[in-house]
This record gives C-alpha cells, sequence and structure tokens, in this order.
C-alpha cells in the first residue's frame, strides 16, 4: 500500500533510493529519467516495489503510506464503519511491518545461534577455569552442552513459527484491507488524495 506518485518521487529525489534509481535507468536503457516513468516502471515490474520497501524496511521507515480516514458528517453508517475498519487494519498493519516478509529472509537462526554458542563458549570457559568439573563430572559437562543447544534450537523455532503467523497474519489483513481501499475508490465512497500520504 504505498502511494506510487510518492514513491516514484522518493526515488528520483532522495539519495536512500539511488540504487533503485540506478536499476531502473538500467531497465529503460536511458540516462535521465523523470517520475513519470519511473511510476510507469513502478507499476510494470514489482521488483522495485518490493526493493523500495526492503529499503524502508532496512532503515525502519513505513511503506505503508495510507493516510488515517477522516469520518465525515455526511458519510452514511456503511461508509463510516468501512472507514473504522480500514482505519484499524492500517494500524495493525503498521504495528506488524516488521513481518511482511517470511521468516525465510531472517536472521533469526543467526541471532539465536551467536548467542547459543556465545553462552556455551562462556560456560566452557567457567567449567574449564574455574571449576574441576570436566575431571569430576564430563557427562554433566557435556550434558549441560547438550541442553544449551537443544534450548537454542527450541528458541529458534519459537522465533520462527511466531515470525510465520504473524506473517500470515500480515498478509492477511493487507489483502483484505488492499480490498476494501480499492473497492471504496472505485464506488467514490473514498477518494485518492483522502487514501495515500503526500
Amino acid at each position: 500500500m504505498v502511494n506510487l506518485k510518492k514513491v516514484s518521487n522518493q526515488i528520483i529525489n532522495d539519495a536512500l533510493y539511488n540504487t533503485l534509481l540506478s536499476e531502473i535507468k538500467e531497465k529503460l536503457n536511458r540516462q535521465v529519467i523523470d517520475t513519470s516513468m519511473v511510476e510507469q516502471a513502478l507499476r510494470e515490474d514489482d521488483y522495485f516495489i518490493k526493493e523500495y520497501k526492503e529499503i524502508n524496511r532496512q532503515s525502519e521507515l513505513s511503506s505503508i503510506q495510507i493516510k488515517t480516514l477522516q469520518l465525515e458528517a455526511n458519510d452514511d453508517s456503511y461508509i463510516k464503519d468501512l472507514k473504522r475498519k480500514i482505519n484499524e487494519n492500517i494500524q495493525i498493519l503498521k504495528n506488524l511491518e516488521n513481518f511482511e516478509t517470511d521468516s525465510k529472509e531472517s536472521a533469526y537462526a543467526i541471532w539465536v545461534g551467536s548467542i547459543g554458542v556465545t553462552v556455551v563458549f562462556m560456560a566452557h570457559n567457567i567449567f574449564g577455569l574455574f571449576s574441576e568439573l570436566y575431571t569430576t563430572h564430563p557427562a554433566l559437562v557435556f550434558s549441560s552442552y547438550i541442553a544449551m543447544s537443544a534450548l537454542t534450537y527450541y528458541t529458534y523455532i519459537k522465533m520462527k513459527t511466531n515470525h510465520d503467523k504473524q506473517h500470515k497474519l500480515f498478509t492477511s489483513i493487507y489483502t483484505q484491507t488492499k480490498e476494501m481501499i480499492d473497492k471504496s475508490l472505485k464506488n467514490s465512497y473514498i477518494r485518492y488524495e483522502e487514501v495515500y500520504a503526500e
């Protein structure tokens, strides 16, 4: 849910998106392009939108560019309910935005694995330097390493499962909200400038 006009303007004018601009220029086989050409490239190739969102995600910027819809006095109850639901969904999407990509693209294995290895290494140093457990109770020491490794793996699985669940929720709400916005725009319940942030 991005405003293509805003995105194309950012790609042209914001240095954060220079690599994306270069890719678009390369695809269009032109050195000088304007916002309308960028907007057309965005419409034709989803890759550029995905890259734009990835740049925003890594830069901790939101790609949910929907304004809070204002309830108008002349809106009937159906339109008011629709606007309330869209506003509610947009807030949920903003809260879940980190789960827009699936867990395959996350670094959970690296994060959790690094912590697990560090804990085992620290335990090894404590056991080896400050106790005689290696000589008196070697089975206990090595069992503790196995337990730490198992706990590390369990934590990774738990985080990955949670991410997949949140990703599924994000995708479902995103699709539902996009359909509601598209239908509302088509039926003139809301105006484009009322929805998309500039």
